[in-house]
C-alpha cells in the first residue's frame, strides 16, 4: 500500500541515531517486525517499523549510522520534509519475519546497531499484550555511546519479570561491567540449548548470517524457528 506521510517529529540522540515519527494519511495495519519502503531521493529505502502495531497512528523509524557522514545523509531527506512541511511516500507493510504470536516458545531477540528498531516493535508488542513468554533481548553495538535506547530497555526489564535485557559492547573502557565482545559470542556463552526458542534477528548481514550458522550448529537452534528478513537473501 502506498501512503502519503507527514513528518511529525524527529528526535536526535548523541550517537547520530534519529527517531523519526511519521503520520500516514491512512491507518497502517502491520505486524510486529515488519518494515516500510520509503521513497527518498528517487530510491526505495527499507526501514524497520519500531513501534507496536497497537499504537499505529504514528510510525516510528530509527534512522542513522555510527558514522556521522552516513547518518547526516540518511536523515537529510526526512529533515527537509519536516522543515518544509512536505510529504514523503512509503510503501508498507513488508516483511515475513513478523512475530509469531501463536507460539508459546521463549523468545530470543537479537539486534545489532539500529537493528534494534525491528526488535523494539516485537518487544513492545509482547509487553503491551502481556504475553507471558520469557523474552531475552541481546543488543550488540560498537561502543557505549550507541546504546541510544538503553534507559528504555532497562526500564522494561525492571517493570516486566519475563524480560531480560543484555547490552554487549565491542569496544569499552574500565567503566563498563556488562557483556563485552561480539553479541553472538555473548549468547553462546549464556545459553546451553536454544532448541525451544523462537529467535528474531536484525542487524548487519554478516552478523545475521553468523547468528543462524553458529546458533544452529553450536546451540541446537531450530532454523525453522529463526526469523530475519535478511535470511531470504542468503
Amino acid at each position: 500500500m502506498i501512503l502519503n506521510c507527514k513528518i511529525i517529529k524527529i528526535e536526535a540522540s548523541e550517537c547520530n541515531i534519529f527517531k523519526v515519527f511519521i503520520k500516514p494519511d491512512k491507518c497502517l495495519n502491520f505486524k510486529a517486525g515488519q518494515y516500510v519502503l520509503a521513497y527518498l531521493d528517487g530510491k526505495k529505502l527499507p526501514f524497520s517499523i519500531a513501534n507496536c502495531p497497537t499504537c499505529n497512528e504514528l510510525i516510528e523509524l530509527h534512522v542513522g549510522s555510527s558514522v556521522k557522514e552516513t547518518a547526516v545523509k540518511s536523515i537529510s531527506h526526512f529533515v527537509d520534509a519536516f522543515v518544509n512541511s512536505s510529504e514523503i511516500q512509503i510503501d508498507a507493510p513488508h516483511g515475513n519475519a513478523w512475530l509469531r504470536e501463536d507460539s508459546n516458545s521463549p523468545l530470543l531477540l537479537i539486534a545489532g546497531g539500529t537493528g534494534l528498531s525491528y526488535i523494539n516493535s516485537i518487544l513492545s508488542n509482547c509487553v503491551n499484550r502481556n504475553l507471558p513468554r520469557s523474552i531475552y533481548v541481546y543488543w550488540g553495538v560498537n561502543n557505549i555511546d550507541l546504546l541510544y535506547a538503553d534507559t528504555q530497555l532497562k526500564a522494561l526489564s525492571s517493570d516486566f519479570n519475563n524480560v531480560k535485557y543484555v547490552p554487549v559492547l565491542e569496544n569499552f573502557d574500565n567503566s563498563w561491567y556488562g557483556k563485552k565482545g561480539n553479541v553472538i559470542d555473548a549468547i553462546i556463552e549464556d545459553f546451553c540449548d536454544l532448541s525451544d526458542f523462537d529467535i528474531y534477528v536484525c542487524g548487519p548481514q554478516g552478523m545475521t548470517r553468523s547468528v543462524r550458522e553458529k546458533l544452529t550448529s553450536l546451540k541446537k537452534a531450530d532454523a525453522d524457528k529463526m526469523f530475519a528478513d535478511a535470511f531470504a537473501y542468503m
